[in-house]
């Protein structure tokens, strides 16, 4: 199961409303992790979660231009982790 607008709207306690905000948000989090070297490809929840909880955090903090919108430290570490899971280290 792939991170759908729905479950990002979940995570983020958005509107129906907001879904065409919330799938830009989940394109910009996906090209994010395949930049950081983080396949789309990744079938695993714990992909599923983190391009959630990034899509979600930028929905959250879409209105903040400055340097106290940076993408927190722990999404930032969860490439580590997905990155070993894309090469079958681990679960």
């Amino acid at each position: 199961m792939a991170a759908t607008v729905e479950s990002v709207r979940r995570f983020a306690g958005a509107d129906e409303a907001d879904d065409g905000v919330i799938w830009l948000c989940l394109q910009a989090a996906t090209a994010w992790y395949e930049q950081a070297g983080v396949s789309a490809d990744t079938h695993s929840p714990l992909y599923d979660f983190w391009v959630a909880n990034l899509a979600a955090w930028m929905f959250d903090n879409r209105g903040n231009a400055d340097n106290q919108a940076a993408i927190p430290p722990y999404i930032v570490t969860s490439v580590h982790q997905l990155r070993a899971i894309g090469r079958g280290d681990t679960e």
